[in-house]
């Protein structure tokens, strides 16, 4: 069974106030209307290996694709925490398949110093130039002080400065739980791709053709390309029947490349979590069918639990009537939020699907 956590609440964490997931399935797919919490909860799950290192909360910050020139952390972390209370909390706890809880803390302080100014430059991994100055010079900067609880006992203690546009976002290969992977709904744009152990297998490797004759049924090969000048980022080619020389796989559209994507990161995640937001983002309704009963197939070979969020009602229905033997290893948790208060409807695949048809329920 390809299942690490089997309850996860949110207890406190930007505008969520104890959210509770029950009976966690190996594949769960988060539905709601907008500002509901369904990245939230993504960005809070991501952070479940690592929370000992503050890179692994940078997700939570939403700074991650702001521009380095305009990025600062201070404001980033500040905004994770709720706003209607006074202490500067987040707090979760997961259930492991041994029924053993761990509570997740990150508490946060907000205090005032002075620094050297060349310390300032450090931070920043910066340099300074011009005139060395006779008299070290201060400056007046807040800074959040971070301290990171597991189950009551501090495991990480860090401060983030409000001129602070650098933070590390190496995570350690000490985890605290099993490794996650988030994939954003644009990732596939930055062509992003782990394939290496795919066209390394021969099994994988011919389903992944498969999947790639979805959207070109001329495509007899795939290969990664190392150049002098890039030798660690390969050049993806593509060799097609009607073409005489192989393509870059930049040719293609991004309906492809978010198909690689999925793929190669169900292959990165196995035997962890594996976070897909708004997972179906350019992939057409055409290949819909097949590129998720691959992605969903190969998660429980991979012993990969896969949480979805989607508010396409299309998208929804493909994964919930993918494949019958899916079905039992499928739950559908749709968000709401009144007034302020946040509530959840779970749904097994089977109970989703008798609702929509003999019901006429919204899913989403």
């Amino acid at each position: 069974m390809a299942k690490h956590i089997q309850e996860f609440t949110i207890h406190d964490y930007k505008g969520i106030h104890e959210l509770k997931f029950n009976s966690l399935n190996s594949i769960n797919i988060l539905t709601g209307d907008n500002n509901c919490g369904k990245t939230s909860v993504l960005e809070l799950l991501y952070t479940i290996d690592n929370p000992q290192n503050t890179g692994a909360w940078i997700l939570c910050s939403r700074m991650s694709n702001v521009r380095t020139r305009n990025r600062l952390f201070f404001n980033g972390f500040f905004n994770m925490f709720p706003i209607d209370r006074d202490d500067k909390c987040i707090s979760y706890t997961y259930v492991n398949m041994q029924n053993e809880p761990t509570t997740v803390t990150l508490k946060a302080a907000i205090e005032e110093t002075q620094i050297p100014e060349k310390e300032m430059f450090r931070i920043n991994g910066l340099m300074r130039t011009g005139t060395v100055k006779k008299e070290e010079e201060f400056i007046d900067t807040t800074y959040i002080r971070l301290f990171t609880y597991k189950n009551g006992e501090q495991i990480n203690e860090d401060m983030i400065f409000d001129f602070q546009t650098r933070i590390s976002a190496f995570r350690s290969k000490e985890t605290c739980f099993v490794h996650t992977n988030y994939v954003s709904p644009v990732e596939h744009a930055t062509n992003a791709l782990y394939l290496n152990e795919i066209l390394s297998n021969p099994e994988l490797y011919e389903q992944l053709l498969s999947i790639l004759k979805e959207f070109d049924n001329n495509i007899i090969n795939i290969s990664a390309l190392k150049s002098e000048s890039s030798p660690y980022s390969p050049e993806y080619m593509i060799l097609t029947k009607n073409h005489q020389n192989a393509l870059p796989l930049n040719a293609y559209g991004d309906g492809m490349k978010k198909a690689l994507l999925l793929l190669s990161a169900i292959v990165k995640s196995r035997g962890g979590i594996l976070l897909l937001d708004e997972f179906e983002t350019a992939i057409h309704t055409s290949a819909m069918d097949s590129v998720f009963s691959w992605l969903l197939n190969s998660a429980l070979k991979l012993d990969v639990q896969v949480f979805l969020t989607s508010h396409s009602k299309e998208a929804i229905e493909k994964v919930l009537k993918s494949n019958p033997t899916l079905q039992p290893h499928i739950n559908l948790y749709t968000l709401y939020d009144y007034e302020g208060t946040n509530y959840i409807r779970m749904m097994t695949c089977q109970e989703a699907i008798h609702a929509q048809e003999n019901l006429g329920l919204e899913l989403r």
